[in-house]
């Protein structure tokens, strides 16, 4: 049940609205939008919702730009949709963040600073993925091979229809 419902007094912005369709279509989650933007769950609820409570109310939260930014940049979503929703500048920082170099390949000054830096990797990686059990692993693997394999199979149904749409047959 969509939570904007219940509080027919909130007026949702329309980039909060967006941003929702965006993820619905997106096939993403939560999770997988936090990673990827570094945002907090809870954040990425407020701007998708586009309320918050406090203090037991709820209450409007239009998403600030840099969390606009950062929602749009992993939902693919094109500057010129932002201005749409008159957030102007967002979309320029949308445009500025996607002209940005990937970061450098990383140098050492020393082979010894080099194998400190991969046995601290090492170490957090065994420590995260110590966290979870085989089978929340395995789980979470062919979670998100479902999802790949659904946005495959919507990727091609896409493909067919648009040939249908754009083929002429015959009558």
């Amino acid at each position: 049940m969509n939570e904007a419902n219940n509080h027919a007094e909130i007026d949702v912005p329309s980039e909060s609205e967006m941003l929702k369709a965006a993820y619905r279509s997106s096939g993403l989650t939560i999770g997988d939008l936090a990673v990827a933007t570094g945002l907090s769950a809870g954040t990425i609820h407020i701007a998708l919702n586009g309320f918050r409570y406090r203090a037991g109310k709820a209450n409007v939260a239009i998403p600030p730009d840099r969390t606009l930014v950062k929602l749009a940049s992993a939902l693919a979503i094109h500057p010129d949709v932002l201005r749409v929703h008159d957030r102007s500048r967002a979309a320029d920082l949308l445009i500025e963040a996607s002209r940005v170099q990937p970061p450098q390949e990383v140098s050492f000054a020393s082979e010894r600073e080099a194998k400190a830096a991969v046995a601290g990797r090492s170490v957090l990686v065994r420590q995260i993925l110590g966290l979870f059990s085989a089978d929340e692993l395995r789980e979470e693997l062919e979670r998100r091979d479902q999802v790949e394999h659904e946005l495959l199979k919507r990727e091609a149904e896409k493909d067919i229809s648009e040939t249908l749409m754009t083929d002429r047959w015959p009558l």
